[in-house]
This record gives structure tokens, sequence and C-alpha cells, in this order.
């Protein structure tokens, strides 16, 4: 596992959001620590500045009780179409704050809850430690951000890192 801080590498922060960009279905797994760990489907609203991932949640799911009791999380990512699985580990918080509601919601949230104000609705960040992808031509697993240390020197025009060529 990576000790580095990917917040000091903007390349892999980029590479990361640009292949969640859509779709953002994923599944998220709680309690790590017991087999089989529990796992959902959850949307995944943003990935803010910061690099942390943002979700709804429902005070009553079981993953908002199992986080509460030990907040390690895996985000398990697939896009078939593109290739692209990404399997992100972090820490999980529970937040209530209205004005990131009001910043993150959309009408299709009312299909899980009643409007804003519905007490069962909470925000879950998640703050990414870890984050790796599986690279097709490489047919490996690649960490985002111990790649990134190692490759300084290979970034584009536009500040990326071409990680195809690992």
């Amino acid at each position: 596992m990576s000790t580095i801080n990917y917040k000091k590498h903007e390349q892999g922060f980029q590479k990361i959001r640009n292949l969640i960009d859509e779709p953002k279905i994923v599944m998220l797994a709680t309690k790590l620590h017991k087999a089989p760990f529990s796992v959902c489907p959850m949307t995944l609203l943003q990935m803010d500045n910061q690099g942390d991932l943002w979700f709804f949640t429902s005070k009553n799911s079981e993953h908002f009780r199992n986080i509460a009791f030990d907040n390690r999380v895996q985000i398990l990512y697939s896009n078939e179409h593109k290739q692209n699985y990404i399997s992100i580990f972090g820490n999980a918080t529970h937040i209530v704050d209205e004005k990131k509601i009001d910043e993150l919601w959309s009408p299709m949230i009312n299909k899980w809850f009643d409007g804003k104000e519905d007490p069962d609705l909470a925000l879950l960040n998640v703050n990414m430690e870890t984050a790796y992808y599986w690279d097709a031509n490489l047919n490996k697993l690649v960490s985002f951000f111990e790649l990134i240390e190692a490759v300084d020197s290979n970034v584009d025009k536009k500040g990326y890192v071409n990680l195809q060529s690992y």
C-alpha cells in the first residue's frame, strides 16, 4: 500500500477524476474487518477539489451503521465498456451539512429520500488513502499514487501522466 499523499500529485488525482466520470454508480464495501464484508451500490455525486468522494446515504442503512463502528471503506468502480476498473480504499465520515446537501442535490435523489429535509438523509464523505486501477494494456493492477511518484518526468502537455506506457 502507498503511503504517498496523493494530494501532492495532481496527475494521479486528475487520472482518477477522468476515469470515474461516467457512470457514477460504485459498489461501497464496509465491514472490511470481517468476511464476508458488506457491499451496496452507491451513486458517486462528486469528487471535490481535495479529492474527497461524496455520496448521499440513509441514516438507517447498514453501511451507515458499519461506518460508525469502523470507518474504513473500499469503493469498487467498473465501466466495462471503457475497460476502467478502479479500487479505492479510504476512510468514510458521516456529515450533516445543509449547504453541501443543497450543492449536491438533484431531483433524482427524491427516488430514495423525501426531499432535502428528510430526517433520514445524511452525507457520506470518503477521504481516499490509496487507489488502484486495472491497466488492461499491462494486464495488472497499477497504483495511482506510487506510480505518480516514480514517473514525475513522464507528464504530457496537459499535465497528465502517460500511464499507458507502464
